[in-house]
């Protein structure tokens, strides 16, 4: 199947359309960074410089959509091209190494703090995961420390197309499709044994809730107390911000889901699809026997544009569990 491609490059007061020879868009859930490469002759009149505002559109057939937005942060001149580096707000989290103590905040709240740090505005935010307090120290970024609480509280966490720092609950149900054999290039998927231990998020204080009095109170036994002991099939990671059981128990619960999921992993190359997001719940309807369809976790998107060649979305992802969608029949691209 052939269809037209297009690109949308608005770099400062500028836009570039059929000017771009190449380009190539990374997008990762955090703490990864989302990026894009862009090349054109060095013929275009050209007068943008990093720090200005930067937007990436795509076309696929009917379908256009903004794939990233963000700054510039290089120009690279040579004698035949001009390639020019675009981030979003993803660097900005990592540009930031935060020293600020939260208190008596969820973190929910948490990530709409850090993201105001780096200036980032804030998308969909489900967790809420209950903490007395947290020290955002400098030994991490911005960028690391709102993956690590998404982490716990059982999201996914990165910025979105608009530049908006999301952190999303898992979903098991997938709400996209790509048929084998129309869209799909190229489709494969890795299962592994489970052959580590199952994981114990460990928590120091005995407080019913993030707002008690004894929120802060050090404890001797571990958090939550009844917690398996640490061996051979049991592996404890110490958190010291966890000050409830329930939280401790919750972030347990998040860190084995997320080992299960990543027991099994899909990647695929599809034509281009601008549609397909960070955190959205794919399937692979007709898939050849042997091969599971998913539904599969988006984790990682890379678009590879050449308006006079070949063109490509790149998708990564790990299992998302049950919730088909047998009844998706267009899928994202129409037949």
């Amino acid at each position: 199947m052939a269809f037209p491609v297009g690109i949308s490059l608005v770099l400062g007061n500028s836009r570039y359309d059929s000017h771009v020879r190449r380009l190539r868009v990374s997008l990762s859930l955090l703490p990864g960074v989302n990026s894009a490469v862009a090349v054109m002759p060095s013929t275009v009149p050209f007068s943008a410089s990093p720090g200005e505002s930067a937007q990436i559109g795509l076309t696929a057939g009917d379908s256009t959509e903004t794939v990233l937005t963000g700054t510039i942060k290089a120009v690279e001149r040579t004698l035949t091209a001009i390639a020019v580096t675009v981030s979003d707000g993803s660097a900005d989290l990592h540009a930031c190494r935060p020293a600020a103590t939260y208190e008596g905040q969820n973190s929910g709240q948490i990530l709409q703090a850090l993201a105001g740090d780096a200036g980032l505005p804030t998308g969909r935010i489900d967790a809420n995961l209950d903490l007395a307090a947290y020290v955002a120290e400098q030994n991490r970024t911005a960028g690391e420390h709102a993956a690590l609480l998404a982490r716990l509280s059982g999201c996914l966490a990165f910025v979105s197309s608009g530049n908006e720092l999301s952190a999303p609950k898992i979903s098991d149900s997938a709400d996209c499709a790509l048929r084998y054999g129309r869209d799909i290039l190229v489709y494969q998927v890795q299962e592994r044994k489970k052959d580590r231990p199952d994981l114990a998020a460990i928590g120091n204080g005995p407080a019913g809730s993030g707002s008690a009095p004894d929120a802060l109170r050090q404890t001797v036994v571990s958090l939550p107390s009844n917690a398996q002991p640490p061996g051979a099939k049991m592996r404890w990671l110490p958190y010291a911000f966890l000050r409830t059981p329930s939280a401790a128990s919750d972030a347990g619960d998040a860190l084995n889901g997320e080992a299960g999921r990543g027991l099994s992993r899909a990647e695929g190359h599809c034509l281009l699809n601008p549609e397909l997001r960070l955190g959205s719940v794919l399937e692979i309807s007709d898939a050849p026997d042997g091969l599971s369809p998913g539904p599969w976790i988006v984790t990682g998107i890379v678009h590879e544009v050449r308006p006079s060649g070949r063109s490509r979305t790149i998708f990564r992802g790990q299992s998302a569990g049950g919730g088909g969608l047998a009844g998706l029949a267009g899928g994202l691209l129409s037949s």
